[in-house]
């Protein structure tokens, strides 16, 4: 049974049934189908679905973090602390690799002034972790398949005494939060603007009067949140991991990207220069041939459809390699 929320999001049971990765979406909203999720809530509203703890065993854990970290080196473009003690950064907290032939500076890290900045507040962020456990690929790849678009998994983990992460704030793309471990408190507020699109809106912040809603997410939890919606993330009592599938779904921007694209392509007005120096008539007639050329090609019928089918038809592949095995 679904509760439903005017200010937050639609609230139902997933229960006690462990997420395993090859069911992919399904299993992250069940009892909901994968369909009504599609067609009421993807881009339009929130969704959480209580679970329990040891729901995502067969996925990440606090054992699969540690294994990463043991064995991979350090990449500032994949991991972060947010809201560090005294600023400290992800190099901070490293060491060279031993290494017999030196190959460039690899740097791994040191367990105990990771901890340490942990213990002091700060939050580590693994970016597209993924790329690094193969269950959570697996997932990852299989909710791509429903989707039709791009996934990342974005980690995020605390040990306790953790601030506010990040600034109330919104996400430019949807976002499917597991929580793996431990709780996490969230306060959120609908869109201050209707389908915010990254660099090209600028929506307010909400007022502390707005309606909204406030809630903990504890192990076993899913909650979804359409691009747009505003959100403060908050460390409860003890270690916390979570996960956050995002994933930015086509809009109109992207159609107009792909007609833009096409126009270049085929009408020389659209490659040219803004006549900025140019006299009256000779602007005029540009300015002229440039609303023609625009208003043909939205009318002409079908391409609109087409560019838009372009735009959402697949997510884009992953590299699979099948080198030969050597057999003694």
């Amino acid at each position: 049974m679904i509760t439903r929320s005017a200010t937050g999001p639609d609230i139902h049971d997933t229960g006690s049934v462990a997420c395993v990765p090859e069911e992919g979406l399904k299993g992250l909203i069940r009892p909901l189908e994968e369909e009504a999720f599609l067609t009421r809530h993807l881009g339009v509203r929130p969704l959480l679905c209580r679970g329990e703890p040891g729901r995502f065993n067969g996925i990440f854990g606090w054992d699969d973090l540690n294994a990463i970290l043991e064995t991979s080196r350090v990449d500032p473009s994949r991991m972060h602390l947010v809201r560090a003690a005294r600023g400290m950064s992800m190099t901070s907290c490293s060491e060279p690799v031993p290494q017999l032939a030196p190959r460039g500076r690899p740097l791994r890290l040191r367990p105990e002034v990771l901890t340490g900045a942990l213990a002091d507040g700060a939050t580590l962020a693994v970016d597209g972790v993924e790329e690094l456990h193969l269950p959570l690929r697996a997932l990852v790849g299989r909710v791509e398949e429903s989707l039709r678009n791009l996934v990342q998994a974005n980690l995020y983990a605390n040990v306790g005494g953790a601030p506010q992460g990040f600034d109330t704030h919104w996400d430019d793309h949807d976002v499917i939060i597991l929580q793996v471990a431990g709780k996490k408190n969230w306060d959120l507020h609908p869109p201050t603007l209707p389908h915010p699109v990254g660099k090209l809106t600028s929506p307010p912040k909400p007022q502390p009067s707005d309606a909204g809603w406030s809630g903990t997410l504890s192990e076993g939890d899913v909650l979804y949140l359409p691009r747009g919606w505003w959100h403060t993330v908050r460390a409860a009592d003890g270690p916390s991991l979570h996960l956050t599938l995002g994933s930015r779904l086509p809009s109109a921007a992207d159609l107009l990207r792909l007609l833009l694209r096409q126009l270049a392509t085929e009408r020389q007005v659209v490659r040219q220069d803004l006549p900025r120096f140019a006299d009256a008539a000779t602007a005029d007639q540009w300015y002229a041939e440039l609303r023609a050329t625009l208003v043909e090609a939205v009318q002409e019928p079908g391409l609109l459809e087409r560019l838009g089918k372009e735009a959402g038809e697949e997510a884009p592949g992953r590299p699979v390699f099948t080198l030969p095995t050597c057999s003694g």
